[in-house]
């Protein structure tokens, strides 16, 4: 758990939250359903400007991918972003005064290390029940599902579970981008150890969490990021371990692959080959992808036909969720604008303009930028009319390493109170 300065940010963030909500400032056609691939926020205003340090791909970079992948991941991840562009045309709302950056917790505890992006399903769990265990009034980890392998899904539920305020959090459904698990656990323990002297804008961390409760999933795909971390052999399941060498036979008889030097490392789907970010009841039907079980991109047998799909839906049917966000890597970008129209285009607009001020990443429509359908958020934007977004971290290929982390945390590290800040009134 590290320090951070977010202050511009949060000015920033309540200027957008204000103006947004309210349903000023928008610089695309809300009644249309189209905006620009790369949409700004004229809602910020000039102020926009003076916050674009966080958005800079750091100077270093992380691993190298093996060529069968290349094409999957330009596909997937466009070229690097920079901070939304000012726009002289708003006339924001006045902020609160910045409040002072949070002391470092006084009881010294420190659970969630970030000293390898190697963040195993095991250290995450043992993490999450020594956080319960110090924060119980604050922090209550349970299972939203099971994954094919047998591993619990675990959901954190930090706040208040009586509010009427839910946001569900999911990360690392693609296994290779379980940099999102580290993001997302050091979101927890920050806003943990902050309760009591943490500030907002002008409301403490108390009281954003007595008023939301956050539903987190750091890690959707359990299964797949043990494969993506340590190879077949991390698959308990006997059945489910040799079927994952016939999935590599698949990939290298439709030329997807040629060899196992980065095949296992860069893995993305479960542990039976289904991509389950193409799993979604969301325009299922119509996506092609992989006809057979892969590394990447196999849509499965039906929609939602996967645990660990089935484990997201639990969550958000089980707290009515507000809005969900996506984590993925990489690009340094955020993804709204599914096909929805109306109110909630409007909501899903106000959304990706709150995380781009917080974090520096530009807006992209999906639908004007082609991105594959059957997702999570395009399924809860379209089927549930739920505003969600997906947020790309990170700017190497993956699985990223820990030289990129300082980046992207300073970009996610006050999201949540920001969220929470946002949405304590519905």
């Amino acid at each position: 758990m590290r320090n951070i300065n977010c202050a511009g940010r949060s000015i920033l963030a309540v200027c957008s939250a204000i103006v947004l909500l309210a349903g000023c400032g928008k610089a695309v056609d809300t009644n249309s359903g189209n905006a620009p691939a790369d949409t700004t926020l004229s809602a910020v205003g000039s102020l926009a400007a003076s916050d674009t340090d966080s958005a800079k791909a750091p100077a270093g970079s992380g691993t190298t991918s093996a060529s069968e992948a290349e094409s999957s991941a330009k596909t997937e991840a466009p070229t690097p972003t920079a901070a939304p562009t000012a726009s002289p045309t708003a006339d924001p709302t006045p902020a609160p005064e910045s409040p002072a950056v949070p002391s470092e917790d006084p009881a010294g505890i420190d659970f969630v290390s970030a000293e390898t992006a190697l963040y195993t399903y095991e250290q995450m769990m043992t993490d999450l029940s020594e956080m319960a265990a110090a924060y119980p009034d604050l922090l209550t980890v349970t299972s939203c599902g099971t994954s094919l392998d047998g591993r619990d899904i675990p959901e954190a539920i930090l706040g208040n579970p009586g509010s009427e305020h839910h946001i569900l959090i999911q990360a690392s459904i693609h296994a290779r981008e379980y940099i999102n698990t580290l993001v997302a656990m050091e979101q927890i323990e920050y806003f943990l150890h902050h309760h009591a002297d943490g500030m907002y804008a002008d409301a403490s961390y108390d009281q954003l969490l007595s008023s939301v409760c956050f539903h987190i999933l750091p890690m959707s795909n359990p299964d797949g990021v043990s494969i993506s971390q340590f190879g077949p052999d991390a698959i308990r399941n006997e059945e489910l371990r040799n079927g994952l060498y016939d999935i590599l036979q698949n990939d290298r008889d439709g030329g997807r692959t040629s060899g196992e030097d980065s095949y296992w490392r860069r893995w993305k789907a479960n542990a039976r080959g289904v991509d389950l970010n193409r799993n979604f009841d969301a325009g299922w039907d119509m996506y092609e992808g992989v006809p057979y079980p892969s590394s990447d991109h196999y849509k499965g047998t039906s929609p939602a036909s996967e645990p660990e799909t089935q484990a997201i839906l639990n969550a958000a049917d089980a707290c009515n969720a507000m809005i969900t966000i996506s984590y993925h890597s990489m690009g340094g970008v955020i993804y709204w604008d599914y096909g929805s129209t109306g109110e909630v285009y409007d909501k899903d607009y106000a959304l990706m303009s709150l995380v781009s001020v917080m974090t520096g990443y530009s807006g992209s429509s999906s639908v004007q930028s082609s991105q594959d359908a059957a997702g999570c958020s395009d399924y809860f934007v379209l089927v549930r009319g739920v505003p969600s977004v997906t947020i790309e971290n990170g700017w190497s290929e993956c699985p990223i390493g820990i030289e990129e982390y300082p980046s992207i945390w300073n970009a996610n590290a006050e999201l949540l109170p920001a969220l929470a800040f946002t949405y304590k009134n519905g």
